[in-house]
């Protein structure tokens, strides 16, 4: 019955490690607000989240520093574009929930990805995880499924988790590909 309901604007993918230092932020000051007799405890456990968070950048990065994603174009699921652009993988286009896509979208995604040379097509868990699969057959390319949340697959409940997750399936994708590329140059 005491319920008080604050809403947190964060733009952006909740995932990036910059929203997640943000949305920390408004929601430490949003408990500090509602229950400032604790708001020593929240601040509190606020920096050691943030530094949980920065470190966790820190590897990342220190990961996707060793593959050179730039080059690397892809077409994926809108509401994966802000981390798959934190990422550092070249987004040359986007779509929709899979309601979105008509023949014609698909038709336009696929001569964008052929005109591109896209190499990866990714989508989101939890808005249509097989939205994009029809573009990958066409093109011929690999696919991931990213989630935008913990707990989307297994072993992924926390945040550390969800990201290290996402990193993996990317970094495995484009080693995949390069493992292909190198078959068919030989």
């Amino acid at each position: 019955p005491n319920l008080t309901v604050v809403k947190i604007d964060v733009q952006g993918n909740w995932m990036t490690p910059p929203v997640q230092l943000e949305a920390t932020d408004k929601i430490t000051t949003a408990l500090c607000q509602v229950d400032a007799e604790n708001s020593s405890v929240y601040q509190g456990l606020a920096i050691e989240y943030k530094d949980r968070i920065a470190a966790k950048e820190a590897e990342i990065k220190g990961k996707l520093a060793q593959a050179d994603l730039s080059g690397v174009n892809v077409i994926c699921a809108d509401q994966q574009a802000g981390f798959v652009g934190w990422v550092g993988l070249n987004v040359v286009a986007t779509y929709g929930e899979p309601d979105s896509l008509t023949p014609q979208v698909v038709r336009e995604l696929v001569d964008t990805g052929r005109e591109a040379g896209v190499t990866l097509i990714i989508d989101n868990l939890q808005s249509g995880q097989d939205a994009g699969k029809g573009i990958a057959e066409e093109l011929g390319c690999n696919r991931i499924i990213l989630s935008n949340f913990p707990g989307g697959f297994d072993d992924t409940e926390t945040w550390e988790k969800a990201i290290d997750w996402n990193i993996e399936l990317i970094l495995g994708a484009i080693a995949q590909e390069a493992s292909q590329k190198s078959r068919w140059i030989r």
